[in-house]
């Protein structure tokens, strides 16, 4: 699997030097996956195992000393500290301290790094599962005038992720009016596989996201691996001509990141069963638009650090097994459109 893993962390006591810094770090070929001020910190992000170094810009040090020891302490990142000197871009200087930060990154951080293997799973066992009786409609939606385009719902996976998602989707009803897209760490080659295993007994369409493929309620589009995504004016998928940031695709904290963007408060995710933390710093973003983030419990995972770690940075709303979650999703839709009636 193709991938790349350049994620930078900027610190900076003012808008202006973060602007500065993400201008400099982006033309290196980095990916800044958290620009911010030392006040509104998310302590927990300093932990992402995704983030391979963080630049720090303090003015008046003295006031952030605790901070800096906190940084020091709470990350294994390499950490470069700026010494306050950040020109504009017509400044004389502004090239020597272009080229000497670059010089600084690519000394603490390499800009590619060898891809990581993706998890490995048996989708075999997922297709001699028998169907479930699924949940049904309540009145409110039964009647209800479908809209074009409901809430995205992005199901973020990785190890015990496809078995998870399969229990969630099983249970939904055929006219749910909303949309997902299915974002599962795995080889490329496995995509096939997953969408036929998964899919399997669900009334919900499982298609693979395709180029131009247009987003539909009760449809559930999986992510590519290769290919970063964004969405056209008419909520089409478009491939982009590069591979997901992060060690694995799709990056779910990219992928939080474009739908949010695009889609705001309609943008909602669920992080399900796997390790590391990818999904932590996307679904921040979902909840500063107005989306709704859940979880998988610890008990109900086959390995519960993605969704611990999106717990940690208190971004999720609540947490429940899949089987609660599908019910829970089909009452948050009935009263979604009973507030917007």
């Amino acid at each position: 699997m193709k991938g790349k893993h350049n994620r930078v962390g900027i610190i900076a006591a003012t808008p202006l030097a973060q602007h500065k810094l993400e201008l400099v770090i982006a033309d290196a070929g980095y990916e800044v996956a958290v620009n911010t001020s030392p006040e509104r910190l998310n302590k927990t992000f300093l932990a992402n195992e995704t983030i391979r170094l963080w630049v720090v810009e303090l003015t008046d040090e003295g006031q952030w000393n605790d901070l800096v020891q906190e940084i020091l302490e709470l990350t294994n990142a390499p950490i470069l500290f700026g010494d306050g000197h950040l020109p504009g871009k017509n400044d004389e200087d502004y090239l020597r301290w272009r080229k000497r930060m670059h010089q600084k990154l690519q000394s603490f951080a390499p800009v590619v790094e060898a891809a990581v293997s993706a998890p490995q799973f048996n989708l075999e066992v997922l297709t001699r599962h028998l169907e479930k009786p699924r949940f049904e409609l309540p009145d409110a939606l039964k009647d209800a005038p479908s809209p074009n385009l409901g809430p995205i719902w992005v199901l973020c996976a990785s190890l015990g992720g496809p078995q998870a998602v399969k229990d969630f989707l099983d249970l939904l009803p055929l006219d749910i009016p909303a949309t997902f897209l299915y974002a599962q760490h795995i080889d490329a080659g496995c995509l096939a596989a997953l969408v036929q295993s998964v899919g399997r007994h669900a009334a919900v369409a499982m298609n693979y996201a395709e180029h131009g493929m247009q987003l539909a309620n009760a449809q559930v589009a999986v992510v590519p691996v290769d290919h970063e995504i964004q969405f056209s004016a008419n909520q089409a998928v478009l491939w982009q001509e590069r591979d997901w940031s992060g060690p694995y695709g799709p990056s779910h904290d990219q992928l939080l990141k474009n739908v949010a963007e695009h889609f705001g408060k309609q943008c909602n995710a669920i992080i399900f069963s796997g390790m590391g933390s990818d999904g932590s710093l996307g679904s921040a973003l979902v909840k500063e638009l107005g989306g709704t983030v859940w979880a998988q419990t610890t008990d109900s995972c086959v390995q519960s650090s993605m969704p611990d770690a999106a717990v940690d940075a208190g971004t999720v709303d609540w947490r429940g097994s899949p089987a609660e979650m599908a019910e829970k999703l089909i009452l948050w839709l009935a009263q979604h459109h009973t507030q917007a009636a």
